[in-house]
């Protein structure tokens, strides 16, 4: 009653804003559609162009209608995010790249794309020549192009529209490609920078070094030490670094759907009642495309690609039988056999503990390794379950399966392995240890070999909630949403609900879609940034992939460049606390200075690491196994022969280094390889940073997250 206590509560008030949304809605029709026009909406700014909501559509839903002709399909979430940025970057190259192209002149003229689409062969565009490719003599066939063109007036408008937009696109790239030739022209290495490059990777360098690494100190032991003022110091040091961005904080809570015990019981006795149709139906792969929620396949297949959990219920299938219910996942399987024959391709089943001794081991190291395969496999024939005995002993990646090794063909194994299991007529444990490159084998047939071919039918089909358990669940949500007018309230319903988990999402970001591990929670995260301030509490939101109902409360936001200590507090606190422990490591060490560095090493505690890097050049950044740490590299072939760092800190850790030798780069004569090598890496970057530079110059606002 609870909950119609609050309707009552606030009809009055709800009535008030329903007439005034209705007065809302008609007026804003009446101007937005009548005698005023309309106001704009914009998704975003580029080059000081304002980029236009309906014009973006306009072109999403177009791009999207391609997309469907071409694939056959809806994109799913993240291929629907790829296209909007697709859609996106259209706009920017119309609004940036073309008025630079502008600026040089850069043009491509009617007979260069002529040149592309049907020309010289040298200048076909890649799309094209893969289009117009003669399957049987793998050459361009200039003539189905031409013949295509021509019978381009008699196609339907929507194939002659995708055309002119595939050749508009042929020009933009086109004048991308010389614009970026320009500038890849412009890049020149001179013969200091090839011999410097041959340098770097050829001067060689041996050092002995004591590593403290950061991980050493528990982090809470220094919390206490840090101050605002501290944070404001390390903020003000590296505001580039701090840079905010608009983000979202969130509470929520989700009310899981799942299926009810009276749905596993209606669903059990209609999946049962299906297999007893499917067992009668005369079309077997019409009646599983029919009843499935997800395809499979209907064609001869080997025993080696037929779902496992068909042969791990059932050692023998025949033709006819029906199969399951089985789960499989979150999918209900039922399997009819229509079909059987032979195949030309042998796969057997089996499962194996391997006791490792290659190649490298010593006769005295395989002998013990034998014995203990030797016992374990004792205890296996003394009835030790096998999967348990996989699990403790196997050493590669098929222990934690019980040793499992599905099924597998003929030249899969190697060669002492496939015999023994290939001449196993019946299933069983094999009574000797088989012996191969890789070590000693306990080896169990689990299906004896099988030359057949199966055409299995398959209904898949998933349990879902009914509507009774959906509204049944979302009764409960809006009671918990009438009863939280504020993030105050929410989350005192939380605490009075121990049934309710308060969950937090902190600093997304406007292109967010997923609220932690959950996936396709964009409409929640869209009003957090749209319609939402702090402390207000979202609507009931259905988030139908995960079924789940979701309640969210605004905690926190953030506006772009407003940089401050509580937004950057997390990060700015692990950033002083490191600079803590380097002062801390650096001053213990530094009391030991004048011992060697083992003795240092012993000196500070376990902690320390005394290790040596051999053959290290400057073009490395990481030194051993302690990371990505250049300044290291830096400091070492600074130094010379004998001489010794003090202590100082990278990117990992605290180091003492010592150079215990340098070979200098032999001279050579040619660096050609050398430039070559920085051409072809400037190359590589030229398309990027060109991109990078000419967004960061059109000062570019991207406000898609508002209707998106």
């Amino acid at each position: 009653m609870a909950i119609i206590s609050k309707i009552r509560e606030y009809s009055g008030v709800a009535i008030f804003f329903i007439a005034i949304s209705i007065i809302a809605f008609v007026l804003t029709d009446f101007l937005g559609g009548g005698l005023f026009g309309g106001q704009k909406q914009y998704v975003g700014e580029i080059n000081g162009e304002s980029v236009e909501y309906a014009a973006y559509d306009a072109q999403l839903k177009q791009t999207l209608n391609n997309y469907r002709m071409q694939t056959g399909q809806t994109p799913a979430d993240a291929q629907l995010n790829g296209i909007r940025d697709q859609v996106w970057n259209s706009f920017i190259f119309e609004y940036a790249y073309t008025k630079q192209f502008d600026k040089l002149g850069i043009k491509v003229s009617d007979k260069e794309l002529v040149q592309m689409v049907q020309g010289d062969s040298v200048f076909i565009h890649p799309q094209i020549r893969q289009q117009f490719t003669n399957p049987e003599t793998g050459a361009f066939d200039k003539q189905a192009v031409v013949g295509f063109l021509q019978s381009l007036s008699q196609r339907p408008a929507e194939q002659r529209m995708q055309w002119a937009d595939f050749e508009d696109g042929l020009r933009k790239s086109r004048m991308q490609t010389k614009y970026e030739g320009l500038i890849r022209m412009s890049s020149y290495v001179t013969k200091a920078e090839a011999a410097r490059e041959y340098t770097n990777q050829s001067t060689k360098a041996e050092v002995k070094y004591v590593y403290v690494p950061f991980t050493s100190i528990a982090d809470s032991t220094l919390a206490a030490q840090v101050t605002d003022e501290m944070l404001k110091e390390e903020l003000n040091k590296n505001p580039e670094k701090y840079e905010a961005q608009e983000t979202r904080s969130l509470d929520y809570v989700a009310f899981d759907v799942n299926p009810s015990p009276s749905d596993s019981s209606t669903f059990r006795k209609e999946i049962q009642q299906l297999a007893k149709d499917f067992a009668k139906a005369p079309n077997d792969s019409a009646f599983a495309m029919i009843n499935s929620d997800s395809p499979s396949t209907f064609a001869f297949q080997p025993v080696g690609q037929l779902p496992g959990i068909l042969f791990d219920k059932n050692p023998v299938i025949l033709k006819g039988g029906i199969y399951g219910p089985y789960v499989d996942g979150k999918e209900y399987k039922i399997f009819k056999v229509s079909d059987v024959k032979e195949d030309t391709v042998e796969y057997v089943k089996a499962r194996h503990i391997l006791f490792k001794a290659d190649k490298e081991s010593s006769t005295e190291q395989k002998a013990e390794v034998r014995k203990q395969a030797s016992e374990v496999l004792q205890q296996v024939k003394d009835g030790t379950d096998f999967a348990a005995l996989a699990a403790q002993y196997g050493q590669d990646g098929t222990a934690q399966r019980g040793g499992d090794l599905g099924w597998y063909g003929r030249g899969q194994m190697v060669s002492p392995f496939e015999q023994a299991t290939f001449g196993m007529a019946n299933p069983g444990l094999i009574p000797n240890l088989v012996e191969t490159d890789f070590g000693y084998h306990i080896v169990e047939v689990t299906q004896p070999r099988n030359n057949t071919a199966y055409k299995v039918a398959t209904v898949s089909l998933t349990l879902e909630p009914s509507q009774e358990t959906l509204d049944s669940v979302l009764y409960k949500a809006e009671e918990f949403k009438l009863a939280s007018e504020n993030g105050e309230a929410f989350r005192k319903q939380v605490e009075s609900n121990p049934q309710v988990v308060l969950l937090s999402a902190n600093k997304l970001a406007t292109t967010s879609t997923n609220l932690g591990a959950m996936q396709g929670a964009r409409d929640v995260i869209r009003w957090a940034f749209n319609e939402a301030s702090k402390g207000d509490v979202s609507e009931v939101f259905n988030i139908q992939e995960q079924n789940k109902f979701v309640i969210a409360t605004l905690t926190d936001k953030t506006a772009k460049g407003a940089s401050t200590i509580e937004i950057f507090r997390e990060e700015l606190t692990k950033e002083v606390i490191k600079k803590l422990k380097a002062a801390q490591i650096a001053k213990k060490l530094d009391e030991s200075k004048g011992k060697s560095l083992d003795q240092i090493a012993k000196a500070y505690g376990t902690e320390a690491l005394v290790s040596t890097a051999n053959d290290l050049s400057l073009s490395s950044n990481v030194l051993s196994n302690t990371g990505f740490n250049p300044v290291a590299i830096g400091k070492a072939f600074g130094l010379k022969k004998g001489k010794r760092t003090d202590a100082f800190t990278d990117e990992s850790g605290v180091f003492v280094l010592e150079l215990v030798s340098l070979t200098p780069a032999a001279k050579i004569a040619d660096y050609a390889k050398y430039k070559s090598d920085i051409e072809t890496r400037n190359n590589q970057r030229v398309q990027f940073l060109i991109s990078e530079a000419i967004k960061k110059a059109s000062d570019i606002e991207d406000e898609r997250y508002k209707f998106y």
